[in-house]
């Protein structure tokens, strides 16, 4: 029942929208139990209650998804109750608090039509391009494969657009390699799939700071230019 609990905590709160602590408790069957657990998740900072209200933000709501899948509870349903802006977001953040810049749903044209990307993030000595699975029963095994495949296919057209780089006010993009990546809710069982990282949203702050250009698993595929190819963006 606790992880009933934290699921209508998730379900209530969505868009940053505040639930009456008393409304909140008239709902639960076990008012006890439950008073306990708004304790225990506030004591953990993942939850706020002031003034008779029970809120969360962006970055409690993740934590707290992340917290459920990882107790057991089934992925695809912690999930549903996640916007998918909300696990971009929270991931553009902490780009932006690790001393990335970033842009969002960068889209582009390349030989094979319309591409985008979630998240284009770069500091002074990486480049990623960043797709985000907010879900995750499924994405395991051949599917997950198949997206790391996408995800490469979409920075290699990438890389053979750099004034495109150079729009976002990017320096050095000649020099510079793209490193793909797909973050997922909970833990993945593969750390790379074909030299694409797959990275829990959780751990992505130590996958930064662990992240070398040296690493031989991790893909990287370098810039080049194109001569002669039209703006398409």
């Amino acid at each position: 029942m606790i992880g009933e609990t934290q699921l209508a905590l998730l379900k209530l709160t969505g868009r940053e929208k505040a639930v009456s602590y008393e409304e909140f408790l008239a709902r639960e069957r076990q008012q006890d139990n439950t008073r306990v657990t708004l304790n225990m998740l506030a004591d953990a900072g993942l939850v706020s209650i002031a003034n008779g209200f029970i809120s969360m933000n962006v970055t409690q709501r993740i934590a707290l998804a992340e917290r459920l899948i990882h107790s057991g509870l089934d992925p695809v349903r912690v999930s549903r109750d996640l916007e998918w802006q909300e696990f971009e977001n929270f991931a553009n953040d902490v780009l932006l608090d690790n001393g990335f810049q970033c842009v969002k749903h960068f889209i582009f044209k390349s030989s094979l039509g319309r591409r985008e990307i979630d998240i284009v993030a770069w500091n002074d000595n990486f480049l990623l391009a960043i797709d985000c699975k907010h879900w995750r029963r499924g994405m395991f095994g051949r599917r997950m494969a198949l997206a790391a495949k996408a995800q490469t296919e979409r920075i290699t057209a990438l890389a053979k657009r750099p004034e495109l780089l150079a729009r976002a006010k990017m320096r050095k993009v000649q020099e510079r390699t793209i490193i793909p990546l797909i973050l997922t809710m909970g833990d993945a069982p593969n750390g790379t799939i074909e030299g694409v990282p797959i990275v829990p949203i959780s751990k992505l702050v130590s996958f930064l700071y662990g992240l070398s250009p040296m690493d031989p698993e991790i893909l990287q595929i370098h810039i080049r230019n194109c001569d002669g190819q039209s703006l398409l963006l």
